[in-house]
């Protein structure tokens, strides 16, 4: 308020306190223009953030993609306490990782069970096996954006004492200072990680000391999913919607709040003024007659009955009823579950509004999706590179060959909608030499190598105990004839009659 606001509202009151409400209400409209401005002039630019230009190439493989503009704690609470979020990382990690993508090397049975042994005691903190552990990277990667993993020893592990350790988004030490450090990471001159910096214990925690330990860059596995040329740090999946979901929850609560209010009936209770030449002082003081002992009436219960005064009348509230928050949900739901990277049924577990055809063509486009981030991301950046520590530090201890032994990762296997109708279109495929078997069992999760020798151990126990199940062929019979053989018969015999007609008119 400045001295001529002052002078008019010592002289009128009244017309000093219009005066403030006009002055209100103009600063309101010019802080709304300025921000409309704002918003328009950095959209128009194809900006988003205020201090960031897409055009200017300066150099920092960072600014190849837009900043963070989300707090970490934000993402942490959204998964934590919001349905919809924890459905959709579930949905991703149900098939992203599953049970785990198993991985199979190839060398000697040595080897092989080597790996497996290994496989359940990877763990620095020795609570997961390698198939937890990737979970657990998983996760990280789609909330944090990246997740680390960090080559260890242990000095009484012998020579099985490589251990996995993990670190999150929150280790890093942000705080440590150096020429080329960023983050907590240090780069060399070519803008290439040469070293990662993390803190020894959680900030926050009682014991916390700012302590810092570094690893070199090949010990490190740096996990996210890379969408620009030069980018160095990952992006969470829910960046791009944590305010639709969060605006989703605050108006289902809102809509909860107001359901609330419409179902309480609040009766008013009304006195006329006192008519002209009736004492004023009466007003608000117990009627005459009445008992004082008794309290005021305060709620409505069944078969009350309740007597009022001359002139007095009971009026009830009409809140308003708003509709609507259903199809609002239903469309920040849609959005959010498009930038996430999933169907809207495995978002929500609404399946009422779709049918087999639309629900598979769905679940297709997100079976490629799935397999994207498997054979482009987990597998060449962080799988490989694990099997490569493992079969490095067994052949420096003596324990395995120095020659390179190949693995293969399958991950688990996608669950069929139609398994009739997927299995039969499985074998006219092979029978038409389109798709061979190795192939269709790697698909299924399925390693070629042990399905087989598991149907030939559970045939031969079969036979050892004279049992015989149906479809099993037995020596000296022949292959029982299916629908489709009987099928190309019959087809083949109206051939045949077609055949011999045509040549009995020629004749």
């Amino acid at each position: 308020m400045n001295w001529i606001d002052r002078a008019v509202g010592y002289v009128n009151p009244l017309a000093g306190m219009r005066r403030q409400q006009a002055r209100r209400i103009l600063d309101r409209s010019e802080a709304a223009r300025a921000n409309a401005t704002g918003r328009s002039r950095r959209f128009a630019s194809g900006n988003r953030f205020a201090d960031k230009n897409w055009d200017v190439n300066t150099g920092n493989p960072n600014d190849a993609r837009p900043r963070r503009y989300v707090n970490r704690q934000a993402v942490l609470r959204l998964v934590a306490e919001n349905p919809f979020a924890r459905k959709a990382m579930n949905a991703l990690l149900n098939s992203v990782v599953g049970w785990g993508i198993k991985g199979v090397p190839g060398g000697s049975k040595a080897l092989k069970s080597a790996w497996a042994e290994w496989c359940r005691s990877c763990d620095f903190y020795g609570r997961l096996d390698l198939y937890g552990l990737q979970e657990m990277w998983a996760r990280c990667m789609f909330r944090d954006g990246r997740v680390f993993v960090v080559k260890r020893f242990l000095k009484d592990g012998g020579a099985t004492g490589l251990r996995l350790q993990t670190f999150d988004r929150g280790m890093l030490a942000i705080n440590k200072v150096g020429d080329r450090i960023e983050g907590g990471v240090e780069y060399d001159a070519d803008g290439r990680p040469s070293r990662y910096h993390f803190y020894r214990s959680r900030p926050g925690q009682r014991w916390w000391t700012g302590e810092t330990v570094d690893f070199p860059a090949a010990d490190v596995i740096d996990l996210f999913h890379a969408e620009y040329v030069g980018q160095t740090d990952g992006v969470s999946i829910y960046e791009s919607v944590i305010k639709r979901l969060g605006d989703v929850e605050e108006g289902i609560e809102a809509e909860v709040v107001k359901a609330n209010i419409s179902a309480c009936m609040v009766g008013f209770r009304y006195r006329p003024p006192p008519k002209d030449g009736d004492d004023d002082q009466t007003i608000g003081l117990p009627v005459e007659g009445a008992d004082s002992d008794r309290a005021p009436v305060e709620e409505f219960v069944p078969g009350m009955i309740e007597q009022l005064e001359d002139g007095e009348q009971i009026t009830f509230s009409n809140p308003p009823r708003s509709g609507g928050i259903a199809d609002l949900a239903h469309i920040a739901l849609l959005a959010s579950a498009a930038g996430i990277g999933i169907t809207y049924e495995q978002m929500t577990g609404d399946l009422s509004n779709v049918n087999y055809s639309s629900y598979r063509a769905g679940r297709l486009e997100f079976n490629r999706t799935v397999g994207r981030i498997q054979f482009l991301t987990m597998i060449p950046v962080c799988l490989d590179r694990v099997w490569g520590w493992f079969h490095g530090f067994g052949v420096e201890v003596g324990r395995f060959p120095s020659r390179s032994v190949p693995i293969t990762w399958t991950p688990p296997p996608i669950e069929s909608i139609d398994r009739l109708g997927d299995a039969e279109a499985d074998v006219l495929e092979m029978e038409a030499g389109l798709e061979s078997r190795q192939n269709l069992l790697a698909g299924r999760g399925y390693d070629e190598d042990e399905l087989i020798a598991q149907v030939k151990a559970g045939r031969d126990k079969a036979a050892t105990a004279g049992l015989t199940f149906k479809g099993d062929i037995v020596e000296g019979e022949s292959t029982p004839a299916t629908d489709g053989d009987r099928s190309m018969a019959a087809l083949a015999r109206m051939v045949g009659r077609y055949m011999e007609r045509s040549r009995a008119r020629t004749a």
